[in-house]
C-alpha cells in the first residue's frame, strides 16, 4: 500500500510540474494562448446598429450625401420603394454591391431599410456593409410598412 501512495505523489507532482512549466511558457510566449485573460473581439464584430424611423427618415432622404438603401428584392422594390431608394438586394449582393459600391462609399449617411420590422434583410446587409468597411449607415428597422402606414408617399 505504501509503495502505491508514493508513486501516486509522484506521478500528481509531476502533472503539477508539467502544469507548471506549460502555463510559464505560455507567459512568456510571443503570442499566449488566451488562458488567464479574455478573448479577444474578432476586429469584424459589428457593435450595435442605430435605428430610425419614418418620421427621420423623411426628414432626411433628401439630404446631400443621404442614400436610401433598399433590401428586398428587385421585384418588391419594382412594385414600390421609398422615393430616392437605391435596390441592393440581399439575394444579388455580390453582383449589384459591386456596381453601387462607389456611390455607397461617397455617401456621407445609408439608410437601410426591408419590408417591417421582422424583415432580417436590413440587418444582413448592415453586416455585409459591414464587413466591406462600410461604417456609415443607421437602420430604418419599420421599412416599408412603417412607411406607408404613416401615409408617406411611394415611388414605382
Amino acid at each position: 500500500m505504501k509503495f502505491q501512495k508514493r508513486h501516486l505523489a509522484q506521478m500528481l507532482a509531476l502533472i503539477a510540474a508539467a502544469a507548471a512549466v506549460g502555463l510559464a511558457v505560455n507567459f512568456f510566449s510571443a503570442e499566449p494562448l488566451p488562458l488567464l485573460q479574455p478573448l479577444p473581439r474578432p476586429a469584424s464584430s459589428m457593435p450595435t446598429v442605430g435605428e430610425v424611423d419614418a418620421d427621420f427618415v423623411d426628414q432626411v432622404r433628401g439630404a446631400p450625401g443621404t442614400l436610401l438603401v433598399d433590401a428586398r428584392a428587385a421585384a418588391a422594390f419594382r412594385l414600390g420603394h421609398v422615393p430616392g431608394a437605391l435596390s441592393l438586394p440581399l439575394g444579388e449582393f455580390a453582383e449589384v454591391f459591386s456596381r453601387l459600391e462607389p456611390r455607397l462609399r461617397r455617401a456621407g449617411l445609408l439608410i437601410l431599410y426591408c419590408s417591417d420590422p421582422t424583415c432580417s434583410d436590413s440587418p444582413e446587409l448592415a453586416r455585409r456593409l459591414w464587413e466591406k468597411g462600410l461604417r456609415n449607415f443607421l437602420l430604418f428597422k419599420g421599412g416599408m410598412e412603417e412607411w406607408t402606414g404613416r401615409g408617406h408617399a411611394v415611388e414605382k
